[in-house]
């Protein structure tokens, strides 16, 4: 696509009422600061991508005149191109509504292509070209104010296929990473090993007080005298065999005695039975009556509530029918009110001329006046019919409620009376039945009394036998620590695991290399492959080297995107002003040729550029170019082909 400015039309637009401009092949536009050159590319930048030459969205473009923005006229831009040889119109109108207070404003922009409306959307497809890239082809700065990583993505997407792989594969000092890149991307690789060596880094320190903790635990053990602890464990059987002797001997007497025990417990069971069985009718009738009593009182409180609930409602009731009698009371007075009104004769007059109106003007007043008066008479009427009607209805139900609060009153008495009668049966019925008194009660005292006679006997023998079975349970546990520590001297187990633990810090420490060598060859892949795309990406500029990587102080490779003239980043006044322009033409006309659109290039600041490095940026841009040079030889602005 080749797109040839052939000239622009701005009405209302910064510093111009309405003026017209041409322009060349090659077209200088000359005059001293603030006569209104960078109107000019602004108002092209403004119209195909809403900026200012310095990339700012929707600046403010509406003439002003003493400080106050014109209004009553719209801003507009009108490009006049030749687009591969077809002359066609783009033109941008912006129109200022303010709201109905005045307090506010809104601009509103439409679109024209060759004067027929078009959207925004159907206005940037026009051209057939990415409105993005013909900005950076038309503006100097548009491709530098992205940031370093999208500037990047753009450059690499110009080389061909540059793959991890292709770059891995060639070079023998990075073939260890082929079969991985054939299965994981670098950023998987990167990722996978970072965190092998962070995790590693963070686990070996307690790895390495596991072993010192396991090797302390072998010195301690090894620190133990094991023969004392065996003649200790011999000696501690020989004096629990003795104790279990001792306590077989009174086994059997043991038994009997626990057989009586056992007895006296069934015998006691048996009373509580007696107890309770004789209370269980006795309980029945009891929870019987209480249930009874209970419903009533559930019944009470509901009635209470009920009668409540009436006597308020007769209150409002009471209430409604005052309020109702108030309304249908105005409403009658208003109906008299009404009836009584006259016609007004000095109506039949007009006010402003003293006359009085025609025969026919008087009988309509006199209709009309009858008319509103029938209206308003019916309107009363039937409000007054609405308020009798409610007023009706409200008395009955008033003398129901007052019919029904009696009824309520007289349940709720009904149902106390009933509370106090099943409370008297129920205090008549004992809380409890003594059986202590009947003989079957007495026999089973009987046999209790004998069982615990023939217990006494055997307490002596009883508390003998509980003091060596205490003193068999001490010894037990004296052997068992005994042998405990006899098991704690053995460091087969200790060793064995210290070594396991060597042997996984070994595997650790040759992890963590691994993965800082895969580490240290991806850096070495990321470089080889930056060298081999900074070759190829700079094959697509002309005087403009891109710098892609570089070191940082700490000797660390870090990735970048500096573009360099002579070898100086034209970012910075490393490089002179002259070497920065330049620079900055040649990414615009290079992105011109990768993208196949030639277009002006717009170029601020022009006089900076001696005569030499001015013909130089003709012959670099192979479009248009359109170069603002401040100049103040040139009182008013100028625009001549260079």
């Amino acid at each position: 696509m080749e797109i040839k400015l052939l000239g622009m039309r701005l009405e209302n637009f910064m510093c111009y009422v309405d003026t017209e401009f041409n322009f060349f092949q090659l077209t200088k536009i000359l005059a001293e600061n603030g006569r209104g050159k960078s109107s000019i590319v602004t108002a092209y930048l403004w119209c195909l991508f809403n900026c200012d030459y310095e990339l700012k969205d929707n600046p403010v473009v509406r003439r002003e005149v003493d400080g106050k923005s014109v209004d009553d006229m719209d801003t507009a831009v009108t490009l006049t191109l030749d687009a591969d040889g077809k002359e066609i119109t783009l033109r941008k109108v912006q129109k200022r509504t303010y709201s109905k207070d005045g307090s506010s404003y809104k601009d509103d922009n439409k679109y024209f292509i060759n004067d027929v409306p078009k959207t925004l959307k159907d206005f940037n497809a026009y051209l057939d070209v990415d409105m993005n890239v013909f900005k950076m082809c038309s503006n100097v700065n548009a491709f530098l104010s992205q940031k370093p990583a999208e500037m990047r993505e753009y450059l690499f997407g110009l080389v061909g296929n540059v793959t991890d792989l292709n770059i891995a594969s060639q070079k023998a000092e990075l073939a260890e990473l082929v079969p991985l890149l054939n299965k994981y991307t670098v950023e998987e690789l990167s990722a996978m090993n970072k965190a092998t060596k962070s995790r590693i880094t963070k686990d070996l320190p307690i790895l390495d007080g596991q072993i010192k903790e396991k090797e302390r635990d072998i010195q301690l053990k090894q620190a133990i005298e094991v023969s004392d602890l065996e003649l200790q464990k011999n000696s501690l059987k020989v004096q629990i065999e003795d104790c279990i002797a001792k306590q077989t001997d009174n086994d059997k007497l043991m038994a009997e005695y626990d057989k009586a025990s056992s007895d006296i417990l069934d015998l006691k069971f048996k009373q509580g039975d007696l107890s309770r069985k004789a209370n269980e009718d006795n309980i029945k009738a009891r929870r019987e009556i209480e249930g009874k009593i209970s419903d009533k009182q559930f019944l009470v409180r509901q009635t209470e509530k009920t009668i409540s609930e009436t006597e308020h409602c007769i209150e409002l009731s009471k209430q409604t029918i005052e309020n109702i009698t108030g309304y249908l009371n105005a409403e009658r007075k208003k109906w008299t009110e009404e009836n009584n009104r006259q016609f007004d004769e000095n109506s039949l007059i007009c006010p402003y001329c003293g006359n009085e109106y025609s025969e026919d003007k008087k009988e309509q007043l006199r209709a009309g006046f009858k008319k509103h008066k029938a209206d308003t008479l019916k309107a009363i009427t039937d409000n007054g019919n609405l308020y009798a009607d409610r007023l009706s209805k409200e008395k009955k139900t008033l003398a129901d409620l007052e019919a029904e609060l009696p009824e309520h009153k007289e349940s709720l008495g009904m149902l106390n009376t009933a509370i106090e009668v099943l409370t008297e049966q129920l205090s008549e019925l004992p809380q409890e039945i003594d059986v202590t008194a009947t003989e079957e009660y007495k026999a089973l005292e009987q046999q209790i009394a004998e069982k615990e006679q023939a217990m006494h006997k055997a307490n002596d023998i009883s508390a003998v036998k509980a003091e060596l079975k205490a003193q068999e349970s001490e010894l037990r546990q004296q052997l068992s620590d005994c042998e405990a520590e006899i098991a704690a001297s053995n460091t087969a187990m200790e060793e064995e695991r210290l070594e396991e633990l060597h042997n996984r810090r070994r595997d650790m420490e040759q992890s963590k290399t691994n993965a800082e060598k895969i580490l240290d060859l991806l850096d070495e892949l990321d470089k080889a492959k930056n060298e081999a795309l900074t070759e190829a990406v700079n094959s697509h500029f002309g005087l403009v080297k891109w710098q892609l990587f570089e070191y940082a102080k700490n000797g660390n490779y870090k990735s970048c995107c500096i573009p360099t003239v002579d070898e100086k980043s034209i970012l910075t006044t490393m490089s002179n002003k002259g070497n920065r322009i330049l620079g900055r033409v040649d990414i615009c006309n290079s992105i011109q040729k990768i993208s196949g659109i030639t277009c002006p290039v717009w170029l601020d600041d022009a006089e900076s550029l001696d005569e030499s490095n001015q013909s130089k940026v003709a012959q670099m841009v192979d479009g248009q170019a359109i170069m603002l040079i401040v100049d103040s030889n040139y009182k008013n602005l100028k625009i001549m082909e260079g």
